[in-house]
């Protein structure tokens, strides 16, 4: 979950000057991590969120709302730690990569 101190790290704009470069905001979207903290009267209100970072967030719930998805995970974590995996290596060359 977004705490108080990851918003504060994220790049901010005022809406006067989102208002006069909006363009330019939105072509440096990506660059900035995707969000963009927007403020009025100096107080955080909303954040703008490119669409490829907004899908991903959106992929992310969905697999969230799987039943079993987070214990598939702590399983295969568990599976790992026993030395049941496979190393990149190997995954490499079964996939003929």
């Amino acid at each position: 979950m977004q705490t108080l101190i990851n918003i504060l790290q994220k790049k901010f704009i005022g809406t006067d000057d989102l208002r006069k470069d909006l363009t330019n905001v939105l072509n440096r979207l990506p660059d900035e991590g995707g969000e963009i903290v927007v403020t009025q009267h100096g107080k955080p209100q909303a954040i703008l969120v490119s669409l490829n970072t907004y899908l991903e967030q959106q992929e992310t719930l969905e697999d969230l709302a799987n039943p079993g998805f987070i214990e598939s995970i702590h399983e295969g974590a568990k599976e790992i730690k026993q030395g049941k995996g496979i190393t990149l290596e190997q995954l490499k060359r079964d996939l003929n990569l």
